[in-house]
């Protein structure tokens, strides 16, 4: 063979390979260094005496293995859940019965919520039953699907139904219990994670573009995130009302390896936890994702009849993300999670270090939305929707300090003790109000952003944080009331930012045509107008 022949080959073999995957490695990783870094100067200050160096090393190892599990479960959703939400939105409205379309809808988004981390996550650090609790967050999730679906086919307006359905939020908020209340509200937060959002997308813009209305498909695909947000809310807080709260206690256990000095002694002890979680993880784990396999198989076996090549690709991408949850979830459970309590609780127990944690919160919550690639390809979306009114960069910027200052106002809150209603309702009444102003794809766009903005690193690291203080200042009586309720405050945020930016734009498109027509003295004047060069 000639070296030019092989020259060709040897091009031909790298263009056929697929390096997509070295994006989703540096995703999964940058999502870890904002928390790294933060935590590092913590360390490094010795303002929490509890902080050793054994812990800190646990974290940096840690850490690593977040970004390999996150990296794992990035690729294999891709592969798998955004290929079966794609298949399922382009394929499901071809179904014309009614009643198929609402029951595959529901199970699907059922158990896609079950199969989400950052809800897992969540559910362990609550103490309630976390399968009751996971079933009824998939639950709303399911049915809100549903009423997305249903609002596709039937044309029906996004604002007027945000206006329902919160309505109906804060009526049933005056019954719950303040004990769940902010429980509630954290649902329709986590449930909109890494398994959710990518393929709620795919989901929606595979339904959007198989419809046949044409003109607003756009519009269509948009909404359904925000929808499957606001379906917890509702039925976590209806699970309040049959649910006695009283017998409701948080435990707050620090790991010990955690606090211990000696590298010896942490161990010696993290081994005997990393075998139990991992263990409890491999079961835990595949209890969430073998249905959502089960489901696509018998899905494209009476629907789509996809090649068994396809559907290998599928099953292998299901499998990838099988396993860098596990490793996710353990790590999560091993380092992460015990760290950041530990933290907040120094903070916290320290009177003169209050305003340190709560600004610490913020720096978490602004270091965040830098971090989060989805937030990236949304701010993207707004310069372009925008034709360039509103650029990216600065809607990232004001994002990242909305969304600092909405984990801020959570730990004054769980500080000084006010009901989470002080937040929310003056919140969303002027998300709501806004939605009847500005266009439409700035109201779906903002409300399906709270999803996107509150990222694995909310329920890993800012919520155990948050616990942390709340023990740290108040005791263990008021964690339910005033630490959880920091992931409603990430995601209601770019409701209301979003929405301004949409609102600015809109206004500055009108003034600049205000200028033209004041160029005009009558209608039918001739005039000669020079164009710039």
């Amino acid at each position: 063979m000639s070296a030019t022949a092989a020259r060709k080959n040897r091009k031909s073999f790298l263009s056929n390979l697929d390096f997509s995957w070295l994006s989703k490695v540096g995703e999964s990783f940058l999502s870890v260094v904002p928390i790294l870094l933060v935590v590092t100067i913590v360390y490094l200050t010795g303002i929490v005496p509890s902080f050793h160096l054994p812990a800190f090393v646990v974290f940096l190892v840690s850490a690593f293995f977040i970004g390999l599990g996150l990296t794992l479960f990035q690729i294999g959703c891709e592969r798998s859940m955004s290929k079966i939400g794609s298949v399922i939105g382009e394929t499901l409205f071809k179904q014309k019965k009614l009643w198929i379309i609402v029951v595959m809808t529901f199970v699907l988004g059922f158990l896609i919520t079950v199969a989400e981390p950052d809800l897992s996550v969540m559910a362990s650090q609550i103490g309630f039953d976390e399968a009751t609790l996971i079933s009824m967050i998939g639950l709303g999730v399911g049915l809100f699907l549903v009423v997305g679906v249903l609002r596709i086919i039937f044309q029906k307006p996004l604002n007027v139904m945000f206006l329902a359905f919160y309505g109906l939020v804060f009526a049933l908020a005056g019954i719950v219990d303040p004990k769940f209340l902010p429980i509630a509200f954290d649902s329709g937060g986590v449930t909109t994670g890494p398994v959710t959002v990518p393929f709620i997308l795919a989901f929606g813009a595979g339904l959007a573009n198989s419809r046949s209305h044409g003109g607003k498909s756009s519009e269509d695909s948009f909404g359904l995130t925000a929808l499957a947000s606001v379906g917890p809310i509702i039925t976590v807080m209806v699970l309040s009302l049959f649910t006695d709260t009283s017998a409701m206690v948080y435990v707050f256990e620090p790991a010990t390896y955690i606090l211990s000095p000696d590298f010896a002694s942490c161990w010696n002890e993290l081994q005997g936890h990393l075998v139990a979680d991992f263990l409890s993880q491999l079961g835990s784990v595949a209890l969430a994702i073998v249905p959502v396999a089960a489901f696509f198989l018998v899905y494209n076996f009476l629907f789509t009849k996809l090649s068994a090549k396809r559907v290998a690709k599928i099953l292998i991408g299901l499998l990838y993300a099988y396993i860098g949850l596990v490793i996710f979830m353990t790590t999560v459970e091993l380092s992460f999670l015990p760290i950041a309590q530990m933290i907040g609780s120094s903070l916290g127990s320290n009177g003169d270090l209050v305003w340190l944690a709560i600004l610490l919160g913020g720096l978490f919550g602004l270091f965040g939305v830098f971090a989060e690639p989805a937030v990236h390809v949304l701010v993207h979306q707004i310069e372009y929707v925008s034709e360039g009114t509103i650029k990216s960069y600065k809607v990232l910027v004001i994002m990242a300090l909305a969304i600092g200052g909405g984990v801020a106002l959570a730990a004054l809150r769980a500080y000084l003790g006010f009901s989470i209603l002080y937040y929310t309702i003056p919140g969303y009444i002027v998300a709501l109000a806004l939605a009847f102003v500005v266009p439409r794809i700035y109201t779906s766009m903002a409300f399906d952003s709270g999803g996107v903005a509150s990222g694995p690193m909310a329920s890993t690291f800012v919520m155990p944080f948050v616990i942390g203080f709340t023990v740290g200042t108040s005791g263990t009586d008021k964690v339910f009331e005033n630490a959880f309720g920091c992931v409603a405050m990430i995601a209601m945020m770019p409701l209301i930012v979003i929405q301004l930016m949409g609102l600015y734009a809109v206004l500055k498109r009108r003034a600049i045509d205000r200028k033209v027509r004041e160029r005009f003295i009558e209608a039918d004047d001739c005039q000669i107008i020079e164009l710039a060069r």
